[in-house]
């Protein structure tokens, strides 16, 4: 997602190009730091549930490694342009960042774009598993993917090949990118947001899952949500930012790459953290699995539950509610 900013440089007034580039790369190992912790303990996570012959699992474990390995590079590659700039000085520094002739500043723009189709894919996959595999559901979150992809690739290519368009026209493409992706975000984070809701509802009236445990589904919503907001604002911030032409936005950019990492970590860690508490106790949630794959070695039956008016038994296999959405499954499919 490379910014205007990147190819005219704004009146740097009270906050120089300089500076802010100096401050995105804090910000980027800062962040950076917390993104290894965490990818570590998801990383141990998701080896376990691998073990498991979960499908699901397996994609988000390549996924979630790719961007890693991206995230690194990204960041190996930004201490260079760092150095480069401010210690050997080849050119002064707000012009070197801004000068697209240079290798290492398109392929500093080509791994941002990488880890946001990553982020995107990731997220339309996870919303395409919520909603039992429904195409239609994730349709218009791909269109608006194509479009992502297609208007960074041509942008990534002007920079090589200058002649190619007018500065006018590049202009116009780079103003739908933010768009694009905060659009993107909001819808899928809302299918799944709204997914989950609704099998709590009726999961609920119905009486089969019990919303005193600390996994059920309202718990794993907001775990989710809370998640998914990193991301989203910064994109909200960038949106008000690249209009502004104002340096600040180098710095967002640069924390978008580490950001994008820790969402799908930090929901992974955090369900799995409050389902270890939960199943620990001495009160554990009885619940039929969520979107349990057929034949799956994760996948655990459960045919009764105690209802939570205190009467008898209820007969999972009998109970016409669709999908009973497990939370302590979660793990693999949110």
């Amino acid at each position: 997602m490379p910014s205007s900013t990147e190819i005219a440089p704004a009146s740097p007034g009270v906050f120089p190009p300089e500076t802010a580039h100096l401050v995105a790369a804090w910000t980027e190992v800062l962040l950076y730091g917390i993104y290894t912790c965490l990818y570590i303990e998801a990383a141990y996570i998701m080896l376990k549930k691998r073990r498991e012959n979960i499908v699901s699992a397996n994609v988000f474990l390549v996924a979630t490694f790719l961007m890693y390995i991206v995230s690194t590079a990204h960041i190996v590659l930004g201490l260079h342009r760092l150095l480069t700039a401010f210690v050997y000085r080849l050119e002064p520094p707000a012009r070197y960042f801004m000068d697209f002739r240079r290798w290492e500043t398109v392929a500093h723009n080509s791994m941002l774009c990488i880890m946001t189709w990553l982020g995107d894919m990731l997220v339309i996959y996870r919303c395409w598993i919520v909603w039992n595999y429904n195409f239609l559901v994730i349709l218009l979150p791909l269109i608006l993917l194509i479009f992502e992809f297609v208007v960074n690739t041509m942008l990534l290519v002007w920079y090589t090949h200058f002649g190619m368009a007018s500065f006018d026209t590049v202009m116009s493409w780079m103003a739908t990118i933010y768009p694009l992706v905060f659009a993107q975000n909001i819808i899928t984070t809302g299918l799944i947001a709204f997914k989950i809701w609704t099998q709590h509802r009726i999961s609920t009236a119905s009486g089969v899952i019990d919303t005193s445990t600390r996994l059920s589904l309202i718990n794993i919503l907001r775990i989710f949500i809370e998640s998914a907001a990193i991301y989203t604002f910064q994109i909200m911030v960038l949106l008000i930012l690249y209009p502004m032409e104002h340096n600040a936005q180098f710095i967002v950019q640069s924390a978008v790459i580490p950001s994008i990492g820790i969402v799908f970590v930090l929901i992974a860690v955090r369900v799995h953290l409050v389902r270890s508490s939960t199943f620990n106790s001495t009160r554990a949630p009885q619940l039929p699995d969520w979107f349990g794959e057929l034949g799956s070695s994760s996948s655990t039956p459960i045919t009764t539950l105690e209802s939570t008016s205190g009467s008898a038994p209820v007969n999972i296999e009998k109970c016409e509610v669709g999908l009973a959405p497990s939370a302590s499954n979660l793990l693999h499919r949110v």
